[in-house]
């Protein structure tokens, strides 16, 4: 029986070496597509792979990410300090990060005609909405936190690029839970269900308030399909 030779689309994970990109790296690779990283192991550097496919490096550094895109047509922009907390505690970084960074990484995706590129944005964009409104695509962003706020701007970045045929998607992930192999339990679920398995008390903040939650394979899920 003859070996399968078909060759497989490379595609580059920015920020895929953390709790949501190791499972998008792991479901893509699955359904036959040959992912690469980039990722500067912020959270845990002493998990350094081995693997040819991870490509260790800052988003910050232009010139070694310039080097790395020209040998990809798609790429999927997961990059970055993530979350209110960390962006409030270390405002100039996460503006160096958020915002100078990933903006310069999409306008030099734009110069080198990638094919496809999908940035990871979040549904905090809409801020705090008081009546039952369902928010969609068209509904107005709000942003509350400098962390949405840099990730509104990086989208109307991507959106006035139109001109240069950039072919991207936006998708504004709701707070994420699941099991991966570089575990956050920062986040409410994966939080609530370490605490009630130690036996912790656990304290609700904002009781009365609603957001949403995807899983994080889900996620992987929907990235395949788009």
């Amino acid at each position: 029986m003859k070996k399968n030779n078909i060759k497989k689309e490379k595609l580059l994970l920015i920020g895929g070496e953390g709790y949501i990109g190791l499972v998008i790296k792991k479901i893509l690779n699955k359904k036959g597509y040959d992912v690469y990283t980039y990722d500067n192991l912020i959270y845990s550097k002493e998990q350094k792979s081995k693997s040819k496919k991870f490509l260790y490096g800052d988003i910050r550094d232009s010139n070694n990410l310039y080097k790395i895109l020209k040998n990809f047509n798609k790429i999927i922009i997961l990059a970055g300090l993530v979350g209110d907390p960390i962006t409030k505690n270390y405002p100039k970084l996460s503006k160096h990060v958020n915002d100078h960074a990933i903006v310069k990484l999409i306008k030099m995706s734009a110069n080198l005609k990638i094919k496809k590129l999908i940035f990871i944005s979040t549904c905090s964009n809409y801020g705090m909405i008081s009546s039952n409104q369902i928010a969609d695509e068209n509904f107005k962003l709000k942003p509350l936190s400098l962390y949405a706020k840099s990730k509104v701007k990086i989208e109307k970045t991507l959106i006035n690029l139109k001109s240069t045929n950039l072919n991207y998607t936006i998708l504004r992930f709701a707070t994420a839970f699941g099991i991966s192999a570089r575990m956050r339990f920062d986040l409410t679920i994966n939080q609530f269900v370490r605490d009630i398995f130690y036996k912790k008390k656990l304290t609700i903040y904002d009781a009365d308030t609603w957001r949403p939650y995807c899983h994080v394979f889900d996620f992987a899920n929907i990235i395949y399909e788009v």
